[in-house]
């Protein structure tokens, strides 16, 4: 923990709008400053300048620095100079020019343009004359940090290489929260799937993917450089201020779940969250209140709510045995972070979130242990009372052993197909690329929630489908298997569609094809689908050249739950067959065959 504290430590700083200047170029103001009437103070650099105390003037001159910090002199140039805005408007005066207003929330601009955003000034003084910025404050409050951050974020503004200097400086936490975006998906999926099989403790999983969801877009949205990745400037103060509230609204909802003794306060409280959050974001639109000045009082309710939670929190411990008094223990983190987080950014400590921010890796991987142990348990729990189920059904009635029979077999199928080796590689191999490859990442994404989709839907299926949609759904396979095994071949040569055959009974028999045959060779391989009619017969024929096996041996198909479950489902629904053959060394032909009179 002391070494993830350090590396979370040092990737906040390195990322901070701090270290900007040194990416891009050596520029500073040097002069004086005051606040609202009062005196003028000299501007040290490094010293805090609270910019909600009134409005506050700089008054000096801006200068060249060498690359080793030695003093060139004072700037009158060409470039423009580059001057970061958090939610502050700036005035500039030279000599006897008109003042220069870069302040985006002028009602010029219209009054949605509350945000921080980058703007370039052109100096047209003469180098003897010195040069007045007025910085002013609309906000009821406001960020302590924004003079701090002006002074610091002044630099040359060299077109593209300025602009890709900031993107750069916010790129591994954006990165971080897109990956954090991505997986909160998967998440959520795994939490239908969970819901789709009824099972038990499913909730947790939808609240934890929901909660990495809401910091991954908060690590996105408050990374540096933002007004350069997305333009919507306006929108991404927003999308900042709901990512915050809507993570301490998911963080308390997983809090009331393990509550016991004080859960009826919990589940009030947690109400009263989201209560107070659907008020601060109708209420803008009811009165002159920019959303951002909401998010005082917002801060104020929270922390009161927190607080409760706290309380909940220590007598729960107090009560609980020791094995749950660590887990009661650990949910007082991300509570005390954001008290922290709203302390420091109120006294210009630090930049608002950034404890908070540690808070979300650890939350992320808390989610990742939990889930990853939850699911294939829950997934055994549920195929073991199915079972136990279906043995009661059969001795009810025997006229219903065959519609058992076929809803056994659909859950095996599907259970069968979503291994938890194959969700953890799909995972790895989506993490890898959210860095290398985004567009892949993000393909490999859709491709694995439309092959569960696929599966989801078999559980509600009783009656047989087009072989085109099968298809499909063995498309959606393969395209997740060529990203990890991208030199193996997928052959299709379909002559025949029009007739229909038990959902999950092609795409088995291609993974087979791939995990038994192709996956053993050194290198290559090739599947080939290959669908035809007869005059008696429709039929799919699924070949590889990958190693074979002895068909003299014997295959004990209870050992094999697909190819048991296909060869009945295509007997009980649609009257056909399946037939294996094969050559060791040469490859396996798995052959359906389905009588023409069922099609209907």
């Amino acid at each position: 923990m002391l070494f993830l504290a350090i590396f979370m430590m040092w990737f906040n700083n390195s990322n901070s709008m701090q270290s900007i200047p040194a990416i891009v170029a050596q520029l500073r103001f040097y002069g004086e400053y005051r606040i609202g009437d009062g005196p003028w103070q000299e501007i040290t650099e490094g010293e805090h300048i609270s910019s909600t105390k009134g409005d506050v003037t700089l008054r000096g001159n801006f200068h060249m620095l060498a690359p080793d910090g030695e003093y060139v002199g004072v700037y009158r140039g060409d470039l423009p100079v580059a001057l970061y805005s958090n939610h502050i408007g700036v005035t500039i005066y030279e000599g006897d020019n008109e003042p220069h207003v870069l302040d985006i929330e002028n009602s010029l601009y219209g009054s949605s343009a509350c945000s921080e955003y980058w703007t370039g000034y052109v100096l047209s003084s003469e180098a003897e004359e010195s040069v007045e910025i007025l910085i002013q404050n609309p906000h009821r409050f406001g960020n302590e940090n924004a003079i701090d951050e002006l002074l610091a974020g002044i630099a040359f503004w060299s077109g593209i290489d300025f602009e890709r200097g900031v993107l750069d400086s916010g790129q591994s936490q954006r990165n971080t929260g897109l990956f954090f975006v991505i997986v909160s998906l998967v998440l959520l999926g795994s939490a239908l799937f969970s819901a789709l099989l009824h099972v038990p403790n499913s909730r947790i999983i939808w609240l934890l993917g929901a909660t990495i969801l809401a910091s991954g877009v908060y690590l996105t949205y408050s990374a540096p450089g933002i007004s350069f990745w997305s333009e919507f400037r306006s929108v991404n103060t927003s999308v900042l201020g709901f990512s915050m509230m809507f993570y301490m609204l998911f963080v308390s909802m997983i809090i009331t779940c393990f509550l016991k003794a004080t859960k009826r306060i919990g589940y009030i409280t947690t109400i009263a969250s989201g209560v107070s959050i659907g008020i601060y974001l109708v209420l803008p639109a009811f009165t002159d209140m920019y959303f951002y000045d909401t998010w005082l009082f917002w801060t104020i309710t929270q922390s009161v709510i927190n607080l409760v939670l706290l309380v909940c929190l220590i007598k729960e411990y107090a009560v609980s045995d020791n094995k749950k008094r660590w887990l009661h223990a650990g949910m007082v983190l991300p509570l005390l972070a954001f008290e922290a987080d709203a302390v420091a950014a109120a006294k210009g400590l630090w930049e608002i979130g950034a404890i908070s921010q540690y808070i979300f890796f650890v939350l992320f991987l808390v989610a990742m242990f939990v889930v990853l142990r939850m699911i294939p348990k829950n997934i055994n729990a549920v195929a073991k009372a199915k079972e136990l189920e279906l043995q009661r059904s059969r001795l009810e009635a025997e006229k219903n052993m065959v519609e058992a029979q076929l809803k056994e077999s659909r859950i095996s199928i599907m259970l069968s197909q979503i291994q938890p080796h194959f969700i953890y590689n799909t995972l790895g191999t989506i993490e890898r690329m959210c860095l290398k490859d985004p567009q892949k990442a993000f393909d490999l994404v859709r491709n694995f929630s439309l092959y569960l989709r696929g599966n989801f839907s078999e559980l509600d299926s009783v009656t047989p489908i087009r072989f085109a949609e099968e298809l499909k759904h063995v498309e959606y396979y393969v395209n997740i298997e060529k990203v990890r095994f991208p030199d193996m071949s997928i052959e299709y040569d379909v002559e025949a569609t029009e007739f229909v055959l038990p959902a999950l009974s092609v795409q088995p028999l291609v993974e087979n094809a791939i995990k038994h045959g192709l996956m053993r060779l050194e290198t290559g391989g090739t599947v080939r689908i290959h669908s035809y009619e007869t005059p008696t017969h429709f039929c799919v024929e699924v070949t590889d050249d990958g190693i074979g096996f002895d068909t003299e041996a014997h295959i004990d198909e209870k050992k094999h739950v697909g190819l048991r479950n296909i060869r009945g489902r295509l007997k009980a629904m649609v009257n056909g067959t399946l037939i294996l053959e094969s050559k060791l060394g040469v490859g396996t032909k798995a052959m359906i065959m389905i009588p023409k009179e069922v099609i209907v």
